[in-house]
Formats: C-alpha cells, sequence, structure tokens
C-alpha cells in the first residue's frame, strides 16, 4: 500500500475518527506526579527497613571505633581526604545496605569495599633489600620480594615531606618493568631509607612540631611514587629516632597503612633488634603522652620508637634488622659476628610475642667486620671477595668458639681489644666463620658471612614458622653459594626441619649497644650516595 494514498472506508461504516485527549492542567499533572515520587519513595524505604529487619539477621551492637587521626593537607589532590556529593551519595547509600558499617562492609559476608593487598600462600619468603641492580637482575628469580633501596628524605636538619630516588623516572619505569619480566611473581616493595643523627633529622615529616601539613605532604609523595610506578607496597625504613617521635611515627604509620592498603598495596616496616629484658619497667620520654614499656633489653633512643605490637597491627611485614651486634668500634661488645644464632633465637622470642608469625621476617646480614687485637688499627668491612684473601693470610674457624681460639694461641694475651669482653662470648660456639690472621705487626680477626653459616641461620629460622628472611644486603660480592641454596629453597627441594621448641630468653646474651654519635653504620655507605 502507498502511503500516500487515502484509507478506503467502505460505504457501511464511517470512519474512525482518532482518540482527542482531554487536557490537563499544569497543576493537576503535578500533583499526580508529585504523588506517585512520594509514594514510591514510602515503598522503597519499608522495603529496605524489612530488609534490616529480617529476622535471620543477628543484631550486634555497634562497636565504638576509635576517633580518626585526620589529614589537614586537603589542599593536595588525593583520596585521602574525599569530599564531595558524590561521596555524601555513597556514603548514604551504603547505610541503607544490611547491617553495613562504617568502613565499607557488610556483616553477612565479612566483605569490604576496600581492596585488600593480596598475599600468596608462600609459606617461607625470601626477600632482599639491594642498590646493586645487576646483581638483582641475575637473581631476581631467586626472591618472593625485593625492596630496592632508592629512596631517601629531602633535607637534612628540617624536612619538607619531599623525597629524591637513586633511580629517576625513566629508570623506575624500565628497571620495574624488567625485573617483573625476569620474574612475574615478585612483589616490588622499594625502600625510604633514613638514619636520625645530629645532621639528620626524621621529624617533620611524620608529623612532629605540630607539621601535619608536611607529614601529609610526604605520605602523598609516597603515595604517588607508589602509584605512577606500580609497586606493590612501600618499606618504611626511620631508624635510630629519638624516643619523643615515638607516637607521631605511629600516627603516621596509621595514616600511610590506610591509604597503602586502599590501593591493595603492602606495608614494610624495618625495626631495631630487641630481646627480653630482665625485668620490665616505664621510662618517660618529653613529650609523650605515655610512657614507653620497656620490656625489652635495648634502651637506647632507636627501639624506643619501635613498638612491635603496634606496628604489626598496622604494617603487613615487620622487617627485624638483625645485625650489627658487634658493630664497628673497639667498644663494647667489641670483635664477633653480626648476626650469631644464640642471639636471632633471642630477638625471635620476644618478637613472636608481639608479631603474628607470617608477618615477621628476619633480615640478617651478608658483610663482617675485621678488627685489630692488639693494635689500635682501622676496622674494616668484609665481603665474600676480602675473605678469600684473608683466608691466604691465617688460620679459619667454623664454627667459631672464640673462648677455644684464645686458649690455644700463645699470643692471645696480647689481644686486648678482644679479651676485655672475652665475657661476651663465654660457653657460645658461633656458626659464623672466622679469619685470625697477621697483618702490618697486628693480629687481626675478619668475620664474615658465607653458605654454611647462611643455611644454619635459615634452617633457625625455618624452624619458628615465621614470615620469611632479608638480606642487608644483595651484592654481585655474596658467596655464590648463598644463591645455589635459594635455588633449592624457592623450589621446595629442601627437607624439612623440626619444629622450634619455644624456651624462655637467655637474657644474660649481649644486646645490641646503643651507635657512638657520628659512628659510620652498616648502612651509612648507602646513605652517602642517598642524601646527595
Amino acid at each position: 500500500m502507498n502511503p500516500n494514498d487515502e484509507p478506503f472506508t467502505p460505504e457501511d461504516l464511517s470512519r474512525p475518527v482518532p482518540y482527542q485527549p482531554k487536557k490537563q492542567s499544569f497543576l493537576h499533572t503535578g500533583i499526580v506526579s508529585f504523588t506517585w515520587i512520594v509514594l514510591s519513595g514510602i515503598s522503597f524505604y519499608l522495603g529496605i527497613q524489612a530488609l534490616k529487619e529480617r529476622p535471620d539477621q543477628k543484631q550486634e551492637a555497634p562497636a565504638v571505633a576509635e576517633a580518626p587521626i585526620q589529614l589537614q593537607n586537603v589542599g593536595v589532590k588525593s583520596e585521602l581526604v574525599p569530599s564531595g556529593a558524590w561521596e555524601d551519595l555513597k556514603k548514604w547509600w551504603n547505610s541503607t545496605l544490611p547491617n553495613s558499617s562504617s568502613d565499607g562492609s557488610t556483616e553477612e559476608g565479612k566483605t569490604s569495599v576496600v581492596p585488600v593487598a593480596m598475599e600468596d600462600d608462600t609459606a617461607f619468603r625470601a626477600s632482599t633489600w639491594f642498590s646493586d641492580y645487576e646483581a638483582m637482575k641475575r637473581t631476581v628469580h631467586l626472591y618472593n620480594e625485593i625492596h630496592p633501596f632508592i629512596y631517601g628524605f629531602k633535607g637534612r636538619e628540617t624536612n619538607n615531606g619531599d623525597l629524591y630516588s637513586l633511580w629517576g623516572s625513566a629508570q623506575k619505569h624500565a628497571r620495574v618493568a624488567e625485573l617483573r619480566s625476569l620474574n612475574p611473581r615478585v612483589k616490588i616493595i622499594p625502600t625510604i631509607f633514613r638514619w636520625e643523627n645530629k645532621n639528620e633529622k626524621i621529624a617533620e615529616n611524620i608529623g612532629l612540631n605540630g607539621r601535619n601539613d608536611i607529614r601529609d605532604k610526604h605520605i602523598q609523595n609516597i603515595l604517588y611514587e607508589v602509584d605512577t610506578y606500580g609497586f606493590d607496597g612501600i618499606d618504611i625504613d626511620y631508624e635510630g629516632m629519638s624516643c619523643e617521635k615515638k607516637e607521631k611515627f605511629e600516627e603516621f604509620i596509621v595514616l600511610l597503612s590506610k591509604e597503602i592498603h586502599k590501593r591493595g598495596k603492602l606495608l614494610s616496616v624495618a625495626v631495631h633488634p630487641k630481646t627480653a629484658a630482665k625485668k620490665t619497667s616505664l621510662k618517660a620520654c618529653k613529650g609523650l603522652k605515655e610512657k614507653i614499656n620497656m620490656d625489652f633489653a635495648e634502651n637506647w633512643r632507636g627501639p624506643m620508637t619501635h613498638d612491635y605490637a603496634f606496628l604489626a597491627k598496622h604494617a603487613d611485614r615487620v622487617k627485624v634488622m638483625a645485625y650489627e651486634l658487634h658493630p664497628r668500634k673497639y667498644r663494647n661488645p667489641g670483635p664477633g659476628p653480626q648476626a650469631p644464632n644464640v642471639w636471632i633465637r633471642n630477638i625471635i622470642t620476644y618478637a613472636k610475642e608481639r608479631v603474628p608469625a607470617k608477618k615477621l621476617y628476619m633480615a640478617i646480614p651478608t658483610y663482617g667486620y675485621d678488627w685489630a687485637l692488639n693494635c689500635n688499627a682501622k676496622i674494616k668491612s668484609v665481603y665474600w671477595s676480602d675473605a678469600l684473601k684473608r683466608q691466604q693470610l691465617g688460620i679459619t674457624k667454623q664454627p667459631t668458639n672464640i673462648n677455644q681460639v684464645m686458649a690455644d694461641n700463645k699470643n692471645s694475651s696480647s689481644w686486648t681489644n678482644l679479651s676485655k669482653f672475652s665475657w661476651v662470648h663465654e660457653g657460645k660456639t658461633y656458626e659464623d666463620p672466622s679469619i685470625w690472621y697477621k697483618s702490618e705487626g697486628c693480629d687481626r680477626v675478619a668475620f664474615f658471612m658465607n653458605r654454611k653459616a647462611f643455611e644454619d641461620k635459615m634452617t633457625l629460622l625455618r624452624s619458628y614458622d615465621i614470615g620469611g628472611f632479608s638480606f642487608w644486603q644483595l651484592l654481585s660480592d655474596n658467596d655464590p653459594g648463598i644463591n645455589t641454596y635459594l635455588e633449592l629453597l624457592v623450589t621446595n627441594k629442601l627437607p624439612p626441619v623440626p619444629k622450634a621448641v619455644p624456651e624462655k630468653a637467655n637474657t644474660p646474651d649481649v644486646k645490641q649497644a646503643a651507635p657512638e654519635e657520628g659512628q659510620e653504620e652498616a648502612k651509612s655507605s648507602v646513605e652517602e650516595v642517598v642524601k646527595k
């Protein structure tokens, strides 16, 4: 039919007349529309209330939440301070869901809208700090987590919230991609490091002196790095802080943890080693609201600011820096190994009572030191290649019983740098190797790390069923036998080890001493590079 033709109507029928709707007034239309909206709203509300009051839903009294710490730097664009009508609408919508809580979780499934950092099922994780990128490329397949040691603070005696990096922007993009191509499952969690001394402070960056604005900027800068370069989290290594910074450091960790976890990332915190005190006491520190619970023996500034139990509530990794027991100095406790098992066992005993086992890592050294025994000569660092050279000059002991070595050596009466601390070594045999030799008319001893000592330490750590270990640090100049052992570890080819029997800490053992002012620390060579 041609649509332009007139429609045909039989003669005995009348042509239908189109329906002409009756015109309604604007007022009538408005009243009807308003009534419909009101009734729809009431129906929706009653339906939601019915869901809330379902008899099969468990009713619980609302929990009393701690007062949140508010970030003040609202001028910086970030997710730290959400605002606006959209956020208000989301809060209203969530409040109407059955048994919803203020954090976005529901009672039925205990499911949170905030992404949680994904964990793998690895029983014992291998991790390492590193600044030697070439060494990391060659061995990244041996690690579950790696910590590029690349970030530091701008500013020395004061902070402004800014970071700097040893890697440029293009390097960070390229190296993250390269490391992931070599080991797609590795977690890349870079470290921000600062050792506090009279020339380097950790104050405004954690909000001390009322500078929450700088703290918030510092957090924003950290999040920017994590977001921009696709890191799997961040590792906070703020060391040697004076005791008045404890509470501000904890506030900083709480805030950073919330933001890191919103992104489904991991927060790692490096802490000073602690062993149990013979007697617990409370220590007042100017500027703190609460006294410090001194249930640990190491009563110098660094350990006082690292509360294991508190940090473990907010961090995914608590990495105890179990090294520098015998630092590079001639005063107490003098020459000896950096991380003997007898000391590590006491650290684990203290830490496991305060940190969930799977969050707890022991960080062990790949270096040692070389001391003069009967002259005032320079103390030297010792790595694998150094040890191979020294072994040509003297006698290597492994295991090392220092008191036995002294008893067997007719010249030991002159070893005053060691003999005055002989009580430290009474009754102990160390798994660590040592080299006793003569150089430039002086008797010397060098402790170092090799595969056998490393394997003994790993056997100890595995027996305690903790989360894993970290190296300070991965270098090309480490015993290559360590990599052979790690190959067996990551491929699950090592035999199981018996579980450790809980025992009371041997508190008379030597504790880590306070550093001397200006003393060159284990990380000082890296710090000098970082702060430039």
